[in-house]
């Protein structure tokens, strides 16, 4: 790739000129030769764009490679990466001893933390697919050890983070979560969904600076991947997550949130419509490009731990179907009053059971809308009932996929596949049945949940098996056997899924997603063309630059 200046001067005259590859709208029509940006617009596209050069203009030649818009993220926890970047994070190995080590070192290189928090463990490389206190007290024996696992929805502790917060054998589980017991009774140092309050509520919250960081950190990482916009699936306090509204507010109002950002709001379930006042406040004084316009609700787990909810029970588990965090009844009147206050919906729902209560609160919901039009989604659907995809389309509920998960890694075969039945293992993230019923579907990551590299979403999406790059694939299996390949997705509906889908999901389809005159230029250069290369080679692509309202924000060409 090379920049050059333009030898014509002219009124008018673009800023950048992006030429020599493939140039991909994503707005429907055809590829074109040529693209020319003016104060951060996309100003002309094709022919046209060349008439645009001026003495200043800096002409980019593509040499082969492909633009796109800057890909979106509809589902992800940026300031949640950019603390597990900052502290002892466990994402980038895959092995029990390996765990060990880090967080040895780390609370070596950190003598004077009081706690050891970290982030990023997977369950299928322990016996059994759980982790235990004993693993940690060996290491770090004296100081509370909280380790939250990399799908966020249990923590891993050591014996005296259980002693710091009176968790015995004789404690019983909280509504909405489980603490782990031995044969004995006793906690083995895992605790999920709510359960993991017990300990959390203890641990000292990072202070705005270390937030700031973290975001500062987080953008980083994503642009570097070639990410312009996301959503934040959970901004406001949790058991799990940080409160990170004024982190966003504060680097929207100084200029240095360079990516767009919707945030949907944390639905506290203990508070009810009490919290509505809370939350409107919060969209009003949002601006810039940080805007809250969603409300982010959990309605149930994950399958791995056994509270995802679903319609029948888990193989092997007697009667149990998981956990319902809201009554259905609570849930249908919460959609009816966000709806009817001009919010979207961002719905979790992993299990069918959960999917078809959350479609049947937004049915209730919409006569409430008043005309709006909808960006209602469910985010994970990992399990969905064939009745219930239809009833997704003529709804206009938006299926908000995280691809990266659907393929038949370690994780998926050791910790989830053995409790589920045929039928269910039959349902298992359903894109192709999702896409082929006309449902829009929007893609993100989950981060720090799993990687929040698109083109890596892109090839699982795909091909349904790992890329060959990723280091939880755990295995050949991952990456040669796909997961139900009739569930797959072509390259553009993947693309879409990162550009103009999630950019309806963010509700930001009126100024991005797609490479259209008037828009942001927000862009991705990619040194290849997905259109063009082998769906095995789809990961393999990479990102030479991003720009951000015509900004170039990272630059690796």
């Amino acid at each position: 790739m090379t920049i050059e200046g333009g030898p014509m001067a002219g009124g008018g005259a673009a800023d950048w000129i992006f030429y020599g590859g493939a140039i991909h709208p994503m707005d429907g029509t055809a590829a074109t030769s040529a693209l020319a940006v003016r104060s951060g617009r996309v100003v002309a596209l094709g022919g046209d764009a060349h008439d645009l050069r001026g003495p200043r203009t800096q002409a980019v030649d593509l040499r082969g490679g492909a633009l796109l818009p800057g890909f979106q993220d509809a589902h992800v926890h940026a300031v949640a990466g950019g603390l597990q970047l900052l502290g002892c994070d466990l994402s980038g190995v895959h092995e029990r001893d390996a765990y060990r080590a880090l967080v040895a070192a780390y609370a070596e290189r950190h003598p004077g933390l009081e706690w050891i928090q970290g982030s990023g463990w997977y369950g299928d490389v322990f016996p059994g697919g759980f982790p235990h206190r004993e693993d940690l007290d060996t290491v770090v024996p004296h100081r509370p050890v909280v380790l939250t696992s990399h799908d966020f929805h249990g923590v891993w502790v050591n014996s005296e983070a259980l002693r710091r917060a009176g968790v015995t054998a004789a404690t019983p589980d909280p509504e909405g979560g489980r603490i782990h017991r031995g044969a004995d009774g006793e906690p083995t140092g895992l605790l999920v969904e709510a359960a993991a309050g017990l300990v959390t509520s203890l641990v000292p919250p990072p202070d705005a600076a270390r937030l700031d960081a973290a975001l500062m950190a987080a953008q980083s990482h994503l642009h570097r991947l070639g990410i312009t916009a996301w959503q934040d699936a959970a901004v406001g306090r949790s058991v799990l997550f940080d409160d990170s509204y004024d982190t966003y507010l504060s680097a929207a109002g100084s200029g240095r949130l360079t990516a767009k950002v919707t945030g949907a709001l944390w639905w506290r379930g203990d508070e009810g419509l009490a919290q509505l006042g809370f939350l409107r406040e919060r969209r009003r004084r949002a601006g810039g490009r940080f805007r809250a316009t969603a409300v982010k609700i959990m309605q149930d787990g994950v399958c791995e731990n056994h509270t995802a909810a679903l319609l029948s029970p888990y193989r092997g588990l007697g009667q149990e179907t998981g956990l319902s965090f809201i009554p259905p009844g609570e849930l249908a009147e919460a959609a009816a009053c966000l709806v009817a206050d001009g919010f979207d919906l961002h719905l979790h729902a992993v299990g069918d059971r959960a999917v078809r209560e959350c479609l049947d609160a937004v049915e209730a919901a919409l006569p409430n809308a008043g005309g709006r039009a909808a960006r209602h989604q469910l985010a994970h659907l990992d399990l969905i009932d064939r009745g219930d995809i239809d009833r997704m389309k003529r709804l206009g509920v938006i299926a908000n996929v995280q691809p990266l998960w659907a393929r038949e890694d370690r994780v998926l075969v050791e910790t989830k596949l053995p409790y589920l039945t045929d039928d269910q293992r039959a349902r298992h993230f359903a894109f192709g049945s999702l896409a082929r019923a006309g449902v829009e579907l929007a893609m993100g990551s989950d981060w720090p949940v799993s990687s929040p590299d698109p083109l890596w979403g892109i090839h699982v999406a795909v091909n349904r098996t790992a890329p060959p790059a990723d280091v939880h694939a755990g295995d050949e299996h991952a990456q040669t056997v796909p997961l139900l390949p009739g569930e797959a997705v072509g390259v553009r509906a993947a693309v879409h899924g990162y550009t103009a889908g999630a950019a309806l999901a963010n509700r930001m389809e009126h100024d991005s997603g797609t490479l259209t005159a008037g828009k942001a230029a927000d862009l991705v250069l990619l040194d290849g063309d997905p259109f063009a290369v082998g769906p095995r080679d789809l990961s393999s692509l990479r990102v030479r630059a991003t720009f951000a309202d015509g900004v170039p924000v990272h630059e690796a060409w």
